[in-house]
């Protein structure tokens, strides 16, 4: 069995309205696809989501990669996921979603051709997840609002975008919590906006409004002040933009910079990188949650899967199709507004493009 055609897929899905975080603002995904069809017919379909600020990728460099990629794989066996993918690392560094989208193109395949959900092929247990529901940046008032939407539609947990100062941060944070009630789990994400000063500082006057974790307080490349901050804070610390690969895993639990780290498929390379992370943190005694950028229901159902084959994963971030004017997406799990996120049985990941937004979209076809 061998890999016979790479379709590569660039995917842009439109914002029902602009969604803004500290590191940027966006107003749609373009999003990498990576369908691999192998000499029997088989399918297997990955995502990456290219974002600049995060992963230094594009989605115009990455889909350009992606084609190099594709010369490496083709007449090669897609089963053999591991060299595959150690091929592609070596032959060119440092595109973590373009890696993810043929990670999850390969796992796809490899599922589909044992008829298995890839839960099951990872030895896990279908459950239903609930992810948080995510508040962008806005005025205290905007968010509210929006939070108070979202808990009265059945939400569980809220995750609040910080990151413009002291003030803002905190009359975010309080008005959020006087619309959620008392009994609604909230997340704060600064995205890296913080020094360490004022992240003790906010952390410190934020521990009266219960808040579950703060995720990626400061700049990913200060590990120390990570640790510090966490020393500092009565909030428990997540990192996330600190967090790549195994390797960042290792050192940041090996220093206690962290209670918590965020894996994303796109930031780890995909599914392989994910569970040595997930490995090194839960060794270390550090829980983990499954987070995302702007993935479509491809994307996502990749983390589920993931989620019911690691216990260790205990929180979830799954809800960026929300995001969405309209769903590109056939299959793929089933996610309701009130956060649940529930698989299905059918192999794979089940989730494809669907035919019509294939036509409009940029693609190439490798063979």
């Amino acid at each position: 069995m061998l890999i016979t055609r790479i379709e590569i897929i660039l995917l842009e899905i439109p914002y029902e309205r602009p969604f803004r975080i500290a590191l940027a603002v966006m107003d749609r995904a373009r999003n990498l696809v990576v369908r691999i069809q192998d000499s029997e017919g088989l399918v297997g379909v990955g995502e990456g989501c290219p974002a600049p600020f995060v992963t230094g990728e594009s989605p115009d460099t990455a889909f350009q990669a992606a084609q190099e990629y594709a010369k490496v794989l083709l007449a090669k066996d897609p089963l053999e996921i591991t060299a595959r993918l150690d091929e592609l690392e070596k032959f060119m560094r440092m595109n973590p979603t373009v890696l993810c989208a043929y990670d999850l193109a390969l796992h796809d395949l490899l599922a589909r051709r044992a008829n298995l959900p890839l839960f099951a092929l990872f030895g896990g247990r279908n459950q239903v997840i609930y992810s948080n529901r995510t508040i962008g940046l806005d005025s205290p008032e905007a968010m509210a609002a929006l939070a108070k939407s979202f808990v009265a539609g059945g939400a569980r947990s809220l995750k609040i975008k910080v990151g413009t100062g002291r003030e803002e941060d905190i009359a975010r944070v309080r008005a959020v919590r006087r619309a959620a009630g008392n009994k609604i789990s909230l997340r704060v994400d600064a995205n890296q906006a913080w020094d360490e000063p004022t992240a003790i500082s906010i952390l410190n006057a934020l521990a009266e409004y219960d808040i579950q974790v703060c995720e990626q307080p400061l700049p990913y490349w200060n590990e120390a002040g990570m640790k510090r901050v966490r020393e500092h804070s009565p909030v428990p610390v997540m990192a996330d933009e600190t967090i790549f690969d195994h390797h960042d895993a290792f050192r940041l639990a090996s220093a206690g910079g962290a209670d918590y780290i965020n894996i994303k498929l796109g930031k780890s390379g995909g599914l392989l990188n994910a569970f040595k992370i997930n490995a090194i943190a839960e060794s270390a005694g550090v829980q983990c949650m499954l987070g995302g950028m702007s993935e479509s229901l491809i994307g996502v159902s990749a983390g589920a899967h993931l989620i019911c084959a690691c216990p260790n994963i205990t929180l979830a971030d799954l809800d960026s199709p929300f995001h969405f004017a309209a769903n590109p997406i056939h299959g793929g799990v089933d996610f309701q507004p009130d956060g649940s996120v529930r698989l299905g049985d059918g192999p794979g990941l089940g989730a494809d493009v669907k035919p019509e937004w294939i036509e409009r979209s940029k693609r190439v076809v490798v063979r």
